[in-house]
Parts: structure tokens; sequence; C-alpha cells
């Protein structure tokens, strides 16, 4: 079937044996074992390993923004079983199969009812069981060993991610929990604010810094389970039941023995021997058909087992220079996995201190420009102090050239009347109207003849402060060209 849309759950697979730090406890993890499916015999079967794990969270969204209601999750999940499992999403890579759904708490993990799961508003957990095929893929095996191992460096690495296909969502606005977001179904609306989701490229932001998230609805095509290292969803735990020991009885021709069995990879050579010894017998009984003599056949089969032993031999340590190679290859790559985290640090440490380095040199920078500024508009214009508050008021929320010089040309404008050239070549102006003004007197005037009175009906009367001369200079008679001076002084006239 053809979906428009999928999406992926993920969750880390862990061991029962969580730390006291951790939310999941081991006895929480061991309620879902009801899931494991008990009709295969997991001894007899040594290739097939049986596990169970929380697999989604319901009623809340995961970190890549998707999420389902009680209602949907319910209605499909049973759709799970006998699907799929792989590796990394790799359809190809298959290594298992999912054989049982339910429900579990989201703290607890305690399994719940179906009734009781379909009409819970707060998260819970979709829990699964699958069976995983040991001999398909050693090396993935190894590794979801070591994962659930707590002693090792590969603990709780692998996760569990299932995938769903569908053509239909609304937007959940507000918040990571479906009941206290606020739903966005209208399509228009939907189509403008799409953009914001993680699945369209957006940051799962709104342009007003709300949560924004997409809520799974109408037909969904469950696709399977996918094992990955990179987990998503808010759920932890893998749990498998314990491998018990057990006796196995062999016998041959010659004895019968009996001997423990730990079925597991430290059984290797007790099989080897096994399937030496049976190798042997058949070819004594072929030999036998054959009518050779029995010294032949004695001959001839310790050359086999000589040369069988001699190959088994071999094939050990060309089996134990592999596994030493692989160990070192893990060596080095943790020890450069170390390096590179180290170098990170290190970069980390140096980029915060380029950081600080900048913004340093961007303040002194902004502080003399501050003060260049401030120096040359004071020295362009007469300023009082309340001028220099709102020059220092304005200049400091000025960032680059463009803006400064767009300011001082507003300045040139609206304080024209204090730009010290301007006030200087307007008093020059006055003062040699003043001196035009004294010269046409003295041109039509002679020394008897003028009256200081008439030569001030044009200008305006001022009250002169007592001079604190003495009385011999108080005394002198001002000459005429004074008087006039005098009369005409920039203090004593206005002009329109």
């Amino acid at each position: 079937m053809d979906y428009k849309y999928t999406a992926t759950f993920e969750a880390p697979l862990l061991s029962c044996e969580i730390n006291k730090a951790s939310l999941i406890s081991e006895a929480s993890l061991k309620n879902l074992e009801p899931l494991i499916p008990k009709e295969i015999d997991y001894n007899e079967n040594v290739d097939l390993m049986g596990v169970a794990f929380n697999a989604a969270v319901i009623n809340q969204f995961n970190k890549n923004g998707d999420g389902m209601d009680a209602a949907t999750a319910v209605k499909y999940t049973n759709k799970f079983i006998h699907k799929p499992t792989n590796i990394e999403h790799d359809k190809q890579k298959v290594v298992g199969h999912i054989v049982s759904a339910g429900y579990s708490d989201y703290k607890s993990s305690e399994l719940i009812e179906e009734e009781t799961a379909v009409s819970m508003k707060e998260p819970f957990n979709i829990a699964l069981g699958a069976v995983l095929y040991k001999t398909i893929n050693s090396s993935f095996t190894n590794l979801v060993e070591k994962s659930l191992d707590e002693n090792s460096k590969q603990y709780q690495k692998v996760s569990a991610s299932w995938e769903v296909g569908f053509n239909d969502y609304v937007l959940a606005v507000g918040s990571d929990r479906l009941s206290e977001a606020r739903i966005i179904s209208d399509p228009e609306e939907i189509s403008e604010m799409q953009g914001f989701l993680r699945s369209y490229g957006g940051n799962g932001k709104t342009d007003k810094g709300e949560t924004i998230n997409r809520l799974i609805k109408g037909d969904i095509y469950p696709l399977g389970i996918a094992y990955t290292l990179n987990p998503a969803a808010n759920v932890k735990g893998l749990y498998a039941p314990s491998e018990e020991t057990t006796k196995v009885f062999i016998s041959d021709k010659r004895d019968k023995i009996s001997q423990n069995s730990n079925l597991n990879v430290n059984n290797e050579k007790n099989i080897i021997d096994m399937e030496l010894e049976k190798t042997l017998n058949e070819l004594k009984d072929l030999l036998s058909e054959k009518k050779f003599s029995k010294e032949a056949v004695a001959s001839m089969t310790n050359t086999f087992a000589d040369a069988i032993r001699q190959r088994d031999e071999q094939y050990r340590k060309d089996l134990e220079a592999e596994k030493l190679e692989k160990e070192e290859k893990i060596k080095e790559y943790e020890d450069l996995k170390a390096s590179v985290a180290e170098l990170e640090a290190k970069f980390g440490e140096a980029s915060e201190r380029i950081v600080s380095f900048e913004n340093e040199k961007k303040a002194e920078e902004a502080i003399a420009s501050f003060n260049t500024r401030m120096d040359q508009i004071d020295e362009k214009f007469e300023l009082d102090d309340q001028d220099r508050e709102f020059l220092a008021s304005e200049l400091k929320g000025l960032g680059d050239e463009a803006s400064y010089e767009a300011f001082a040309s507003k300045l040139d404008i609206l304080w024209k009347t204090k730009n010290k050239e301007v006030q200087e070549e307007f008093n020059s102006q006055i003062q040699a109207r003043i001196d035009e003004e004294v010269a046409k007197k003295l041109s039509t005037a002679s020394t008897e003849e003028v009256k200081i009175e008439d030569a001030l009906d044009a200008a305006e009367v001022v009250d002169a402060e007592v001079s604190n001369a003495n009385e011999a200079v108080a005394s002198q008679e001002p000459s005429l060209r004074d008087k006039f001076a005098s009369a005409f002084s920039r203090e004593n006239i206005q002009i329109s």
C-alpha cells in the first residue's frame, strides 16, 4: 500500500539490570515478560532470542515531532504482530519478527488492558514482544548481547524504532504532551504552519516560539521494527529471560557419557568435539563397507583424525587471531573516539575563548567609536549638558557607520543654529553690518553737530552696569567713533 508519509518511533534497548539512577527498574522491565512467546523452547532453539520492550509513548510526541493519540494507537497496534524487524531500517537486513503487542504504564511498565489504554489521556507505552534470529547476523547478535551487558562498553547502545505509514495528520501546538496541546485541524492553517514541523525541515517551533508537532490520524499501516543506534523516543528497556543451564546426554558406539552444557558460545569446543567424533564413526563405517582390513581402517582413521584435529587447531588459532584483531580494532576505535572527544572539548573551549575575545574587542571598538563620534559632534556644534545627554543616548543605539552618517545628517538640519561655523559666519555678518552702520554715521556727521541721542534712536535701550574703573578713566570723554560703535554693538542691536 502507498502512503504519503512515514514516521519512526525509536526506543533504546537496555538490559533489565538498570542502575538506581534510572527511572525504569528491573522489576518494571520484568513486567513485560508475558509478551515473550512461551511456545518457543529457547533451549532447543538456540538460534532464537525472545525479547520484549516498550516501543513508543502514546499521547506524547517524540523528538522527531510525531505522535499518536490513544484511540489511534489501540486501533492499529496489533497489526504490528508478524511484521519483520531489521537493522537500521534496511529492509534487506531482516533479523527477526514481532510476535506480540500490548500496552504498559509509562512509569512502572506494568501491563495494562486495552480497555484502559483506549480512554487514557496521559502518556502510556506501546509494548512489543519479538523474536531475534541469532544466526542471521552474528556481529549484530553480539552487539545486542553487549548492549544488554552493563559491564560492556556497548551497554545501552542498541535501540528499537518502529515505523508506520499514514496519509493524514493534524497539528498539535503548545506542548509535547497531547493533553496540554492545542489541536489545529483546519487544512488552510495546517498548510500555513506545516513548515515549522521537523519533518518539513523546521525546528519544531512556531514563529511565536510555541512547540509544534504532528499528530498522526486516519488509516495507519504498521511497517515493522528496526534496531538502531539512534534513539528518539522517551521510552527505555529490553527484557530477555536469562538462559538456563540444562543437561545434554550424548552416546556413541563405544561409550555413554553425560555432561553439563550451557547453550551459549562457550559450548563451541564441545560441539566441535561431538561433530568430530560423529564424523570419525561415519568414516569407520564407510571404510568397513569397502572391506578394508581393520589395520587399514585404524590407520586411515587415525590419519584422518590427525588431519582434522590439525585443521581444527589451525581454525581455532585463526579464530583467536581474528578475535584479537577485532579487539585491537575496537580498542583503536575507542582510543580514537576518546581522542576526538578530547579534541572536541578543546575546540569548544577555544571557541568560547575566541567568542569572549571577539565580544571584548567589539565592546572596546564600540566605546572608542562612541567617544570619537561624541567628540566629532561636540566640536561641530555648540552644545549644553541637555544636548549632550540626548546625543549620548542616541549614539549608544547606532551600530554601523551608515547609521551614524544618517543620524549626523539629521543633526545638521535640526541643530543648524548650533553649528559653530554657522554661528561664526552669522556673527561675522552681524559685525560687518555694525561696522557698515558706524561708517555711514561717521561720514555724514561732524564732531560738533552729532548728537548721541539721535544715533541711538534705532537702538534698543539696555541697562548698563556701573563700571569698576577709577574716576579718572570714567571722566574721560569717549570719542565719536567709540560712541557709535557702542550704540551699534551686537548686544544692543536686533537685526530682523
